[in-house]
């Protein structure tokens, strides 16, 4: 069983507008690295090529060790170096919806993609920002204090802020508490 969530980019116009694509297994402290390691790998530092190919399909699931020959369900075809695609090949266009109706969608997570800082905001089923993340080497980060993790509440408060009534940012997602 995976944790559904959408990956994808704020329109440029509106960035209230989301254009985005499912992928079923994307918890957050699984989804960050991979997208991590897609981005270094597969599409070489380039922010908009990741946001090119992860828009290409609906996912089953991100990885970059995907390699042509990995087979699992029916259904599923390889991409390399960046997932398992879900369902058929000929996608779909991909989903475009306004952030604040995120809890319409059913999904447990939101990760956007920014083009222009090379980061991902991770938001929850609701569409509420939990964390934002740098697609860069997170142990280098590390040597700075609140680099890891970009959240304004986290780096002002002295830590990561606990929400009542909603899932908490997790630390094992590369961030770290500057406190």
């Amino acid at each position: 069983m995976g944790t559904p969530c959408y990956v994808g980019v704020s329109d440029l116009a509106g960035p209230a507008i989301v254009r985005a694509r499912y992928v079923h297994d994307g918890h957050p402290t699984m989804l960050i690295p991979q997208l991590r390691g897609i981005w270094a790998t597969t599409t070489r530092r380039d922010t908009n090529a990741l946001i090119e190919v992860v828009l290409a399909h609906d996912w089953a699931y991100l990885r970059s060790d995907i390699t042509p020959d990995t087979h699992l369900l029916p259904g599923q075809h390889p991409v390399a170096g960046v997932g398992m695609t879900l369902g058929d090949t000929d996608p779909e266009p991909a989903a475009v919806f306004p952030l604040h109706r995120a809890a319409d969608l059913g999904t447990s997570w939101i990760h956007l993609i920014n083009p222009a800082d090379s980061t991902v905001t991770v938001h929850s089923g609701d569409g509420e920002p939990v964390g934002i993340h740098r697609l860069g080497d997170p142990a280098k980060q590390q040597k700075s204090p609140g680099a890891a993790c970009l959240f304004s509440r986290h780096a002002a408060s002295g830590g990561h802020t606990v929400m009542r009534a909603r899932r908490r940012h997790r630390l094992g997602m590369g961030c770290r508490r500057t406190g």
